[in-house]
């Protein structure tokens, strides 16, 4: 009786070798799996993510606060400026609260081989009546809620030889945001709202 107890407590784990094998299985399927990842998907989805983040924080703080907030693109850099225009004239003071967002590691502004609204881009930063705050295309949201202007920010992510492009959309009226993904090639390619 002893011993069956004894031999029970030595079952009740796994042996160093059992774990070494899982381990070594585990480590093979993995290594398999690793370079079909398409990492491009998902960084282009959250810079995505990021740049839409930054417009809905910027439309919430104008309507919470009572005045302009200030969002720029700044396309060679890789990032967006946000900042308080307490003084709502339009440009942006040294007393004024500013910071800076990246879009993250590996994204871009970038020009997709076809855009929302139009089938030709030439710029990553497109509306019809975006503002030029120190240089910069800039989205000016209001207290009432409302955007200076339509825009449409355009990302991209590169990994091995695939380029995945999502575009950023803000209405005018509303100031509401929405993002698209670019599916397909060529002329068949058509951009896709993935979240409201």
């Amino acid at each position: 009786m002893n011993r069956s107890l004894r031999d029970q407590s030595l079952r009740a784990g796994m042996t160093m070798m059992e774990l070494i094998v899982v381990l070594g299985i585990v480590s093979v399927v993995s290594a398999l799996g690793l370079p079909r990842l398409d990492l491009s998907q998902y960084r282009a989805d959250a810079a995505a993510q990021q740049v839409r983040s930054v417009f809905q924080t910027a439309q919430r703080t104008s309507l919470t606060r009572q005045y302009d907030v200030i969002v720029s693109v700044d396309t060679t850099q890789g990032g967006l400026r946000i900042a308080e225009d307490v003084n709502n004239n339009g440009s942006i003071e040294v007393s004024e609260w500013k910071f800076w967002r990246p879009v993250g590691q590996g994204n871009r502004f970038a020009i997709p081989p076809k855009g929302i609204s139009s089938p030709t881009i030439t710029k990553s930063v497109v509306g019809p009546q975006l503002s030029t705050v120190d240089f910069l295309p800039s989205v000016i949201f209001h207290r009432n809620g409302s955007a200076s202007s339509d825009a449409e920010i355009y990302v991209s992510s590169s990994y091995r030889n695939r380029t995945d492009y999502r575009a950023i959309t803000v209405t005018r009226a509303t100031g509401r945001s929405e993002m698209f993904r670019l599916g397909g090639t060529g002329t068949t390619a058509s951009w896709r709202i993935f979240a409201r």
